[in-house]
């Protein structure tokens, strides 16, 4: 199939350009295709065709969306609708990548499934939430991906949480993370392969996408990750206050991925498996 790919530059677009070997790939980044640019995009795609669009692009700064809400609302959902109008009269399956932090607060010690209602506390995520909703309300064939503390690509990437705890802890003999914040650390390679099967088959609709992880916390994350790279620096849980965030962001964002249990197809494994691969990946490479 001839799929296309925005946010290629980010570690799901890169990671799905490299799993998706099977399929004719056109991956575009933010200055390769601005999706707010309606005519340009709309331009892109009918010179390509697409018979698949996964739309991995957004504005992802949590904090900076809760200062600048036009550009949040701007590139994840103006930028979502232009997209999606172009698939309205054609033959495609439109994949959007969503979040688990769209579930909001209701839950605060179980994960969420996709049968739980979104009540979104950010306006980062509001925007993810209402882009859903373009999706859902106006095409047929789509499948809302959501995910969440994704980990993996390039140590290039300015989100590449991993290595940036890496090199936080080489110059540090002590460092702190939040013990009260619970999700789902899910490596990329992993949901790349999980959206791979999706595409491939006969299913639609809203997946929870995410690596198993029992109510794991910021602070037992990162732990895991000096442990593994063997580092000399102690983990410690941050105080009350010591992060302070100027998005309200949920303290529980962690799911299951019910439906795909339901329907047998869940490959997405133990986080603490696909963090292991994942390092030592960077270990093989001598970072």
């Amino acid at each position: 199939m001839r799929v296309l790919i925005t946010g290629s530059n980010g570690m799901l677009g890169s990671s799905l350009s490299k799993i998706l070997k099977n399929h004719e790939v056109f991956a575009f980044g933010r200055e390769e295709l601005d999706i707010t640019n309606r005519e340009k995009t709309n331009s892109t795609l009918k010179d390509i065709e697409p018979k698949v669009i996964i739309h991995a692009a957004a504005y992802t700064n949590v904090e900076q969306s809760e200062i600048d809400e036009d550009k949040a609302y701007l590139v994840n959902i103006i930028g979502t609708q232009n997209l999606v109008d172009y698939c309205i009269n054609n033959d495609v399956l439109f994949v959007y990548i969503s979040s688990t932090g769209i579930y909001g607060t209701k839950k605060t010690n179980y994960p969420y499934n996709e049968f739980d209602n979104a009540i979104p506390t950010t306006i980062h995520h509001k925007s993810k939430f209402e882009a859903e909703k373009i999706v859902i309300n106006h095409l047929n064939r789509f499948l809302v991906i959501r995910t969440g503390w994704l980990f993996g690509g390039s140590i290039e990437n300015e989100k590449n949480f991993v290595y940036k705890r890496y090199l936080e802890a080489l110059s540090n003999s002590k460092i702190y993370s939040d013990p009260t914040q619970v999700g789902n650390p899910t490596y990329v390679d992993d949901l790349a392969s999980q959206i791979n099967i999706l595409i491939e088959g006969p299913y639609h609709g809203i997946y929870n996408c995410v690596n198993f992880a029992n109510n794991v916390t910021r602070f037992e994350y990162v732990k895991k990750i000096i442990s593994l790279f063997d580092l000399d620096c102690q983990v410690e849980p941050a105080p009350e206050g010591m992060f302070k965030r100027v998005a309200p962001v949920s303290y529980n964002e962690s799911a299951e991925n019910l439906k795909l249990n339901l329907l047998g197809i869940n490959i997405m494994g133990d986080w603490n498996e696909s963090l292991e691969k994942y390092i030592n990946i960077l270990k093989s490479s001598e970072i």
